[in-house]
């Protein structure tokens, strides 16, 4: 049995792996606190999104990302995680309180994922038209399971249509909101060190229809060279029973434990999660003939090249001291509204400038 409070190493181990997961916009909103042999996962409200995200469900869905990884580095030092979601309402940005204590018999499965935690990217580049393999698509599908979320896969080549023109209805409406483009440009483009999504990571400009989301905002991003991608991609959607803040977090664990099982088979994955995060058209991504479920999540997944990975904070910076206040509830005018340092924690930045582009690059 694991006995005493966790040591630096084990510390560093696993908030390490926490940050390695996958947000929008790569804003890093989270932040730890430990105590014991536990770990208090808190949403940053200095680092969400009040234009993309003003219900924070993807904020929430991000936490679940980092809470899975942190499980994960926990079972391959050898420990079980116990998890409890929202344990104290009186503390608003405490996601999760997670105890680390001793093995156990499934500590094995998500130790396995362990050393894929780097290796997994979000990969906006053009895929092959090979098709994922049904044993590997049964894989993935039962990592969603194991988190008790169930992963579809879009087979029918109308509903991906469906899917495909929802997204672009998306795009279509948000070309036209400046808060959202304005957010944009604080979090995306140019060269980045510690957060955000650099313009390397954008992938092409579509030479027609896409599969990905073009987030670009600056001038020389929408001048990016062009590529053609799959004809047929492969889609799947990822749904709760229930839609509460608490299935947000659900799924994002089972987002990443997704992601991180189709990394172990080589298949890269990105998002088409545009017609999600709009309330008129999130519930058009339920199949009709199924039963009654809540999107949370529009996968894309195949073969393509390697891409670099996205930058992350050094991990001193997501650290609370023990005896630190909790971050600040989000500012009535919103929160992540661009500059603005209301939560802002010791030691934490506010997202870094984006490096001037020359249109012609």
């Amino acid at each position: 049995m694991l006995v005493g409070d966790l040591d630096q190493t084990e510390r560093d181990t696993l908030v390490g792996a926490a940050v390695l997961a996958p947000s929008m916009h790569n804003a890093q909103p989270w932040c730890f606190r430990f105590r014991g042999r536990s770990v208090e996962v808190h949403r940053d409200p200095s680092r969400e999104l009040a234009a993309e995200d003003p219900e924070g469900r993807m904020t929430l869905i991000g936490a679940g990302t980092a809470l899975l990884n942190l499980r994960v580095a926990a079972a391959a030092i050898g420990a079980h995680t116990t998890t409890l979601l929202f344990p104290d309402p009186d503390r608003p940005t405490l996601v999760a309180l997670v105890s680390v204590g001793s093995p156990s018999e499934d500590a094995g499965q998500l130790a396995a994922l362990f050393p894929f935690l780097p290796r997994r990217r979000t990969n906006r580049q053009p895929f092959t038209e090979r098709a994922v393999p049904d044993e590997v698509r049964t894989d993935i599908g039962q990592a969603a399971a194991g988190e008790g979320v169930r992963l579809e896969w879009i087979d029918d080549r109308d509903r991906q249509r469906w899917l495909m023109e929802l997204a672009t209805d998306a795009d279509i409406a948000e070309a036209d909101d400046p808060r959202r483009l304005v957010e944009r440009q604080v979090w995306v483009g140019g060269q980045r060190t510690s957060s955000g999504v650099p313009s390397s990571a954008l992938g092409p400009r579509a030479e027609g229809s896409s599969p990905v989301r073009d987030l670009a905002v600056d001038p020389g991003d929408r001048l990016r060279p062009k590529g053609k991608f799959e004809d047929t991609p492969t889609l799947a959607v990822l749904s709760t029973t229930r839609d509460t803040p608490q299935d947000w977090v659900t799924a994002g664990q089972a987002l990443q434990r997704v992601l991180l099982t189709a990394t172990t088979h080589g298949v890269a994955a990105s998002l088409l999660n545009q017609p999600i995060e709009h309330t008129d058209l999130r519930w058009l991504v339920r199949d009709p003939r199924s039963g009654w479920t809540e999107p949370q999540i529009v996968l894309r997944f195949g073969y393509g090249p390697e891409v670099p990975p996205t930058p992350r904070r050094p991990v001193a910076e997501f650290i609370l001291a023990e005896r630190d206040p909790d971050p600040a509830p989000p500012d009535p005018a919103g929160p992540g509204t661009p500059g603005q340092t209301t939560g802002q924690t010791p030691g934490q930045s506010v997202p870094e400038p984006r490096a001037p582009q020359d249109p012609e690059e």
